[in-house]
């Protein structure tokens, strides 16, 4: 019986530290990848999705045009720091597979 516990145990501690692994583990991916910025307004946000939607002028690095699109964002604090219609410079990375995620936005003065 004391060795089931024991098992039982360990097997939770380790369901239990694989999200907070996992979640370092994506942090330090794009800590390690390219960064572009640009400048654009705030079109939309959705706080509880941590999403920005952004009217951003061309990024020529990525060959991208201006145009509107939603980003993923780092943090949701991020976003208190912006509001709809605010013009805004701001840099993000490009995550394999996802939505680009802004890393940095500020309003611009």
């Amino acid at each position: 019986m004391k060795k089931l516990l024991i098992c039982m145990f360990v097997a939770v501690l380790s369901i239990a530290a694989a999200p907070v692994y996992a979640n370092d583990a994506h942090h330090q991916a794009t800590d390690n990848q390219k960064s572009y910025s640009a400048k654009g307004e705030v079109v939309a946000m959705d706080s509880a999705l941590s999403k920005v939607k952004l009217k951003h002028d061309a990024v020529p690095e990525l060959k991208w045009p201006g145009m509107t699109m939603f980003f993923n964002v780092a943090g949701k604090a991020l976003l208190d720091t912006v509001k709809i219609g605010d013009q805004v410079e701001f840099e993000f990375v490009k995550v394999d597979g996802g939505s680009p995620l802004i890393t940095k936005i500020t309003p611009v003065k």
